[in-house]
């Protein structure tokens, strides 16, 4: 069932509906200048916005302007809601998202520059072709220019010849194509800026605007064929590459190579809550890359009026090959796919369905495949008979689903449920009846489990096999750091050896870390972390992290300057198990046939299960104290964590981060019914209900209440693009009842920092200090340097 994408007319309706739903009053001109405030007391500095921000007394814009969107904005619809209905109406809506993209995201551009003069540097023969170096003089006029050198080698023979600008060489020579290659590949001189005063187009906009002074010359080449022009760049080249692309029509192909966040890798699906790079980061870390009016919208990307699947769009009907490592941590597999997902739609329309592509290569960031992606090429100039496969992991097809067996549910059957009602029990007793429904009913949505073995208790480690695995997790016991390319890269072993502020693991706390690989469930391996100094015979507190929408690398991901979570926890005195949820890392690939094996499963289920199998295997693990395991959830980690709980009476904390909003009251087309049911399809059951919210089973104040007495934490920033924060609040109000109940009302609490969703310091360091009251580790002391 996977072989098919047919979710595109169920996500294109629902991007119609977020884009025509109403708007949410203006923002004051104080609330906006407050917001600014909190963004320069709580983010991390960013010399170069602070100097822009002197210079020009910007404030943020009215976010609540622009429609709320959690998923991506629809090519097809104007700003003012019209339809896209044809190629006309494109062109419109084309020329529309270019002046977006200039507001919001590279700058102004401006016109075309005039070449001035060509010289002539070199011509040189080598063993099968030719090569030409000529310097350009261009700008807005003969009196204020600048230059570029651009490099030709061009095969021997009669030509013309397709060129690709920017790929490698001898591989371009040896296919018959003309390798053409420019100075300023990365970033361009200031130069170009100070000859456009009038322009603030930044260094993605400025390399852009010269490619397209490269591309008049290459029209004067006799060798070049004119119709067969194409341009390829990695990493920061790849988001320069598709900006050319996008904005200069001349140019026929674009190799969109690992262009994470700003290219082919939407905002809205990485960041800090996709676990990725983002707006934030990207903004502080690469001032000049980007539009410094970009990071105004740092945790608000929901409001960004442009993303990757319209940048992506710019480029139909022309060819696009999106490229990336599976373990790209720069990218976000999920994400490329739903950006080329969004785009499709403007290529259909504009009947050029397979000139959009995917590659997906082993690896990690600097993975690549350059003779594939010239196959892709060859395809696209008419040079090969070939087909392209775009291989996608994580397509999904929801009348196959059905056809293979998955559950058909009619919510008009479902009687309309409150969870005030529920909750409305005035008795233990009387609750205990009630709890044992909502069990029930969470199970239900969750799919029906397959048999399970368990595997009989051994000596030692016990259930689950416990092998050695690699010493300190940042000493020198370390194993070396994993060849990037390889098929199955040792993720956690890469990124601890790296080090640094990117992934969170830095030092001292670093070098106290210890860890070991654990197999436990149904073929799940984990690894777990553990204070090295730990002492013999010692058991302590166990938690199990369980990470958020990282898909690149798993439990790994941070990519900040903030401690990671797992070494936060180390540090704090507990061990941690950590493992890939099935879909992500190292489990990317078990999402493609999970619904073709267990159609009437889920992965939500699958990811339950596995907490289930590790605390199983956690409890005869010597070093770990069964009476003390928690949970530590992020995002839908948070949602796993819960729902873990709920089902697991052995969890006795759980903090559940960003994890939830109440499904019942979140409705429309970018609710957690869609999300999970639909977008991500964690829970496909889910999706039956959307527009029948208030129908749902069982909701998420009655999952906190079923946990009573033992512990809980909900961690809800106030400015959570993906949730309601009042909602939250209300739920967690609801379920504290239950816990009076208990006499344990202590035992339910809420932090709400003034944030939006992201793991700092300060939010891990408030969770932990809770969790530290409930499971009562031993201080671990930092050795003197």
């Amino acid at each position: 069932m996977h072989a098919l994408p047919h979710r595109l007319a169920g996500l294109a309706a629902a991007c119609l509906a977020l884009t025509a739903a109403p708007l949410l009053p203006a923002m004051t001109e104080q609330e906006r200048r407050d917001h600014l405030a909190w963004m320069q007391a709580n983010l991390p500095n960013s010399n170069a916005f602070n100097a822009w921000l002197e210079r020009t007394g910007e404030i943020p814009p009215d976010f609540d302007s622009f429609p709320s969107n959690n998923y991506l904005p629809d090519p097809l619809r104007f700003q003012d809601g019209r339809l896209v209905r044809n190629a006309g109406d494109w062109n419109a809506r084309r020329n529309e998202i270019k002046q977006l993209f200039e507001r919001w995201d590279i700058g102004s551009m401006p016109p075309k520059a005039r070449t001035v003069r060509v010289s002539p540097q070199s011509e040189t023969d080598g063993d099968g072709y030719r090569t030409f170096v000529a310097e350009i003089e261009y700008g807005p006029e003969e009196s204020r220019t600048t230059t570029v050198t651009v490099t030709l080698n061009i095969p021997d023979g009669a030509g013309p010849f397709p060129v690709l600008i920017g790929g490698n060489t001898a591989a371009l020579i040896r296919r018959g194509y003309i390798a053409c290659s420019y100075t300023g590949t990365v970033d361009m001189p200031g130069a170009i800026a100070s000859l456009y005063p009038e322009h603030d187009f930044a260094s993605m906009g400025q390399v852009a605007f010269t490619i397209q002074t490269v591309v008049d010359y290459l029209l004067t080449v006799p060798e070049v064929d004119q119709a067969r022009i194409a341009i390829t760049g990695y990493s920061r080249a790849g988001k320069m590459a598709t900006i050319a692309t996008a904005w200069d029509t001349r140019i026929a192909a674009v190799i969109a190579g690992s262009t994470g966040v700003g290219g082919v890798t939407p905002w809205r699906l990485s960041g800090e809550y996709g676990m990725g790079e983002g707006v934030e980061s990207t903004t502080r870390s690469f001032p000049i890359w980007f539009h410094q009016r970009l990071r105004f919208f740092s945790g608000r990307e929901d409001s960004l009026p442009v993303d990757a699947n319209l940048l992506a769009a710019l480029v139909a009907p022309r060819s696009l090959l999106i490229q990336y490592g599976l373990n790209d941590e720069v990218a976000n597999t999920w994400g490329n796919e739903q950006a080329y997902q969004s785009a499709s739609r403007v290529f259909q329309l504009l009947r050029q369905p397979d000139r959009i592509g995917l590659l997906r290569v082993p690896g990690f960031h600097g993975s690549n495949d350059v003779e594939a992606s010239l196959d892709w090429l060859d395809i696209q100039f008419g040079r090969s008979n070939a087909t392209w496969d775009n291989d996608r992991l994580f397509s999904w097809d929801r009348a196959a689903w059905l056809r293979e067996g998955g559950e058909r549910v009619d919510p008009r059957r479902y009687a309309v449920r409150s969870s005030a009602e529920t909750l409305a029990a005035s008795s233990l007793a009387e609750w205990e009846s009630r709890s044992g429904e909502i069990r029930t009913q969470l199970n239900w949505l969750l799919g029906e489990s397959p048999p399970t073995y368990t595997a009989p208790a051994r000596g030692g480690a016990g259930r689950g096999a416990i092998a050695a695995r690699g010493g300190r997790a940042g000493g020198r016991g370390a194993a070396p750091g994993p060849n990037p390319g390889q098929l199955r890269p040792d993720v956690p072993a890469w990124v601890i050896q790296r080090g640094g502020t990117a992934f969170g693991w830095t030092e001292p706390g670093r070098s106290l870390a210890a860890m070991r690989r654990v197999n436990f469930g149904s073929g799940v391996a984990g690894d777990l972390y553990y204070p090295n100094n730990t002492p013999e015979g010692a058991r302590l507190p166990t938690v199990i992290w369980l990470h958020g929408y990282s898909y690149p690398l798993g439990y790994m991901w941070v990519y900040r300057t903030d401690t990671h979570p797992i070494l936060a926890l180390v540090n704090a005195g507990y061990a941690v198990l950590a493992y890939d949820q099935v879909g992500f890392g190292s489990r990317m690939g078990d999402f493609a046939t999970f619904y073709d094996r267990h159609p009437r499963w889920s992965l939500m289920g699958r990811m339950v299960e596995d907490v289930r199998g590790a605390i199983d295997t956690l409890s005869q693990d010597p070093i770990v104290d069964p009476e003390r395991i928690g949970l530590y959830g992020y995002t839908v980690g948070g949602t796993v964590g819960l729902f873990s709980a709920a089902l697991d009476p052995r969890v006795k904390a759980v903090v559940s981060i960003s994890g939830f909003t109440p499904m019942r009251s979140d409705t429309g087309a970018d609710s957690i019914v869609n999300r999970l049911g639909e977008e991500r399809v964690l829970l496909p059951k889910l999706a039956y209900f959307s527009g029948s919210e208030n129908r749902i089973p069982v909701d998420f104040p009655e999952i906190i209440a079923s946990i009573a007495p033992r512990s809980v934490l909900v961690v809800e920033p106030t400015m959570d693009r993906a949730t309601n924060p009042a909602a939250v609040r209300s739920a967690v109000d609801q379920a504290r009842n239950m816990f009076a109940l208990h006499g344990a009302a202590a035992q339910l609490a809420i932090q709400e920092p003034v944030d939006y969703t992201r793991l700092t310091n300060a939010t891990q360091a408030r969770a932990i200090e809770w969790m530290n009251g409930i499971l009562r580790p031993a201080p671990v002391s930092t050795p003197a340097p």
